[in-house]
Formats: structure tokens, C-alpha cells, sequence
């Protein structure tokens, strides 16, 4: 409870905005770019705080560097996989629209 997620890239305080191209998991903390650009070379850090009471604490994480591939694109690399975390009961009403997301990894 009262845990939030912040990823910066080089840099503090160089926060990521989360877009059309990145997504930042309040639940887990992962941050997900889609189609990744020149602009996002560099050293990522996570930026995790919580919230408890009257007391607020932050950390960083160590940093991971995004670099160019052999091939000239910018990656991480990581073996093809869906991931998909839906709760263990999910609801909707009858005429409604839900909207489910996952994310596909892979080079």
C-alpha cells in the first residue's frame, strides 16, 4: 500500500513521462517501451517510493544501460514471451467495454 513507481533515464531528475510509447506498472514497477528510439539510449534507473503514514521513503535502483545492438537498434534482449496478469476474477457488465493488456517481449 502507498507504494509508487518513477523510472528516470540518465540522470536525476530526468523522470520518463509515461506516453503513447511507455507504460510504467504501478504494479510491479516495470517500465515498457514500445518501439524503442534513438532518444531512449542510456542508463535507467528505477525511482520506487512508499508511502506509510506520515512517513515517506524513497530509493533508486541501480542502473541499467539500453544500447545500440549489433544490428543498429536499440534493445534490451530478451527471449520471445507474452506476459499477461489479469486478476484471478475478472468482472464486467453486459453491454460494457473492457479493455485487457498484455505485453509481448522478444527480439
Amino acid at each position: 500500500p502507498g507504494l509508487s513507481y518513477r523510472w528516470l533515464l540518465n540522470e536525476f531528475p530526468n523522470f520518463i513521462p509515461a506516453d503513447g510509447r511507455r507504460f510504467i506498472s504501478q504494479t510491479t514497477g516495470n517500465l515498457y517501451i514500445a518501439k524503442t528510439e534513438a532518444s531512449d539510449l542510456g542508463n535507467y534507473s528505477c525511482f520506487a517510493t512508499s508511502h506509510m503514514d506520515f512517513i515517506t521513503k524513497s530509493v533508486f535502483s541501480k542502473f541499467s544501460r539500453l544500447s545500440l545492438a549489433a544490428e543498429g537498434q536499440c534493445s534490451w534482449i530478451f527471449p520471445p514471451s507474452i506476459k499477461a496478469r489479469f486478476p484471478a476474477d475478472t468482472y464486467a457488465l453486459a453491454g460494457q467495454v473492457v479493455t485487457l493488456e498484455c505485453f509481448a517481449f522478444g527480439k
